[in-house]
């Protein structure tokens, strides 16, 4: 749609409510809200947060699931031309103190669930206005409902380009959370990029299970951008994401690796959950051959890996429906972005010579919040050194090899611990596997494998070994292989790898 280049959410609100009113925009279990209900809802309530006090580039916090209402907050919040920034409700409440004393917003969007914790922060009164959604507020307090149903505002202010939108908070699994400022360029960048990638349609249903506090424009702007459908689902079990795709025939899918392998867990005879899926997109962790390959033969459906972080608005490579699964390949350049393999100086390297991956355009963030960019810093000038090793082949299509932070090296040799969990991965009883570093006094580093078996299954590290032999140089085999039930996670669905290493003693 090209007329959305150029427009606000704002804007995308009302001509969905013009063009497509009666069609569904949010779908989350039982409700259902039409474009037009939530063009009105999103309108009044900018409105509602003016007179809170969220003038243009203050700030708003939402602390709740991924709900309508936060949805429609999230909207409003950039059509007053506020900046929205998530809650993480699964952190200590230490950590959530410490991020609202940093970004001081000016009103909270809380779900009545959460309100004990804002109580327990702030034993007098919180530094900012409280909007209780999701469940009844407590005397004294406004509900969302009520500003969603106020007066229409005589008008909204300007929203250009380069003004931020909302702060992305990074997953941490590289270091303290930061909060990347994403613009209304970035968003529009991103979303012209995915929906030119996958060949997106108005008549596509989403199913985004990224969590709010995740990627949030992810769950909505594409749907937005497209006058499209948004089906929301908060649980991430393998029945609950059946039922959702089932229910609405979902045709666009997004979720981590992990997800899809549970849905591989469903019983067999259980009715196919991606029938309807024509795009199934899988990010944030490396995709398993045996993965993509019990996708295709159980359910016919054929797995997209992309590649995307937080500064880069999200998907920066991508592969293209069509296109066949290949180990490690994450695909080629969504339009817009400038993708570049360089080595330590700085020069770039050969086709299929590793190097770190460095990206810039105009989806690229131009900085983190309260952080003044300088040229040595990851994330500068919309350009980011992402850290992670990276290799291209003849045909411009881009191989994840590992993060520069996992790298071991070996004896001397640079060993990416993705080739051996992809090893480890075709053993029939290995559900999930990571490997991580540790010092060792002979070769300078090892590699430790960390193994979890599929439901009933047992191994021992014996057999591992052996499976191992013939697959792996001796180089690249893990010194040390620890067998648990399940591997720990992020509330995102990543493995939560550095909790592996921090919890791991140097054999």
């Amino acid at each position: 749609m090209a007329d959305a280049a150029c427009m606000t959410l704002a804007d995308m609100l009302r001509r969905n409510a013009a063009e497509r009113g009666d069609g569904v925009a949010i779908a989350a279990g039982e409700a259902v809200v039409t474009h037009a209900a939530l063009a009105e809802a999103v309108l009044r309530l900018a409105g509602g947060l003016f007179e809170l006090g969220l003038v243009p580039g203050a700030r708003l916090a939402v602390f709740s699931r991924k709900t309508p209402a936060a949805v429609t907050a999230f909207l409003a919040t950039a059509a007053a031309g506020g900046v929205f920034f998530p809650v993480d409700p699964n952190q200590p409440a230490a950590v959530t103190r410490d991020i609202l004393a940093r970004l001081a917003p000016v009103v909270m969007v809380v779900a009545a669930e959460f309100l004990p914790v804002i109580n327990t922060l702030y034993p007098a009164a919180p530094p900012f206005a409280l909007l209780v959604c999701d469940g009844p507020a407590p005397p004294g307090l406004p509900h969302i409902n009520d500003l969603c149903t106020g007066p229409l505002p005589a008008r909204l202010p300007t929203v250009g380009r380069d003004d931020a939108v909302y702060l992305n908070f990074t997953s941490g699994t590289t270091g303290a959370p930061k909060g990347a400022v994403t613009t209304l360029g970035n968003l529009l960048a991103n979303t012209r990029a995915a929906v030119d990638a996958f060949g997106l349609v108005p008549d596509d249903v989403h199913l985004c299970m990224m969590p709010i506090f995740v990627h949030p424009h992810e769950i909505l702007l594409r749907p937005l951008y497209l006058g499209g459908t948004m089906v929301l689902c908060d649980r991430v079990s393998a029945r609950a994401v059946a039922a959702a795709c089932i229910e609405h025939k979902v045709t666009a899918l997004m979720a981590v690796a992990a997800i899809y392998e549970t849905l591989l867990r469903l019983p067999a005879g259980s009715a196919n959950p991606l029938a309807t899926v024509r795009v199934a997109e899988s990010g944030g962790m490396h995709v398993p051959s045996a993965l993509a390959t019990g996708l295709l033969r159980r359910y016919g459906t054929a797995i997209l890996p992309v590649w995307g972080s937080t500064e880069t608005t999200g998907v920066a490579l991508a592969n293209r429906p069509g296109d066949p699964y290949t180990p490690c390949c994450l695909g080629r350049p969504a339009a817009g972005y400038d993708v570049q393999v360089l080595r330590e100086d700085g020069q770039p390297c050969a086709d299929g010579e590793p190097g770190e991956l460095v990206v810039s355009g105009p989806g690229v963030c131009p900085g983190y919040f309260g952080e003044a960019s300088q040229a040595q810093y990851r994330l500068h000038g919309g350009r980011f050194r992402t850290g992670d090793e990276i290799y291209r082949d003849g045909s411009g299509r881009f191989y994840f090899a590992g993060r520069q932070s996992m790298l071991l090296k070996v004896g001397g040799m640079k060993v990416f611990p993705v080739e051996i969990e992809e090893a480890l991965r075709q053993h029939p009883d290995v559900a999930e596997a990571v490997v991580i570093p540790f010092a060792d006094d002979l070769r300078g580093e090892a590699a430790k494998a960390v193994v979890a078996p599929r439901n009933g299954a047992v191994l021992t590290t014996a057999g591992l070994r052996r499976f191992l032999q013939t697959r792996l140089h001796r180089l690249k085999m893990p010194r040390v292989i620890e067998i648990r039930d399940a591997l720990p996670r992020t509330p995102g669905g990543k493995i939560a790898w550095r909790a592996l290493v921090s919890d791991s003693p140097t054999p």
